[in-house]
C-alpha cells in the first residue's frame, strides 16, 4: 500500500499506517498487539457528526501517546472543535477558510486510506 504523504514532511505528526478504531474494545486489542509500534488512528466516516468529539476523547483516553483523526465529514465546525479540544488531525470534506489555515499540518481533505483494527489485530 502506497501511503500518500509518504514523501511529504508536513503530515510527520501522523506515522503510518492509518488504523480505523470504533470501539474501546478495538483500541484495547491493538495496543495490546502493537506494543510500541508507529502508527495513527482514524475514527468511522462522519464519526465526528454522529458521535461527537467527547466519544472519541473518550475511546482515547487509554492511548494518549498516540496521534488520530476525528473524521468531522463536511463539518469545518465540528473540525476546528476537535482540534481545540486537542485531537491530532480532523477529515474534513468542504472546509472554511478558518480551517484551511491546518491544511499543512492537521487538516486531510480526503479520507485518507486506512486498514481496519480486524486486519491488524
Amino acid at each position: 500500500m502506497t501511503y500518500p504523504h509518504a514523501a511529504s514532511s508536513m503530515f510527520s505528526l501522523f506515522p503510518s499506517p492509518f488504523i480505523h478504531i470504533s470501539s474501546q474494545k478495538s483500541l484495547n486489542a491493538l495496543l495490546l498487539k502493537q506494543g510500541s509500534r508507529s502508527y495513527t488512528l482514524i475514527s468511522s466516516p462522519f464519526a465526528g457528526c454522529a458521535l461527537g468529539i467527547p466519544w472519541w476523547v473518550a475511546l482515547l483516553k487509554d492511548a494518549p501517546h498516540l496521534p488520530s483523526i476525528l473524521d468531522c465529514g463536511a463539518s469545518s465546525a465540528l473540525a476546528l472543535q476537535a482540534l481545540h479540544a486537542g485531537i491530532s488531525g480532523v477529515v474534513c470534506r468542504h472546509p472554511t477558510s478558518d480551517l484551511l489555515k491546518y491544511a499543512d499540518t492537521q487538516l486531510f481533505q480526503t479520507r485518507p486510506t486506512s486498514f481496519d483494527v480486524k486486519d491488524i489485530i
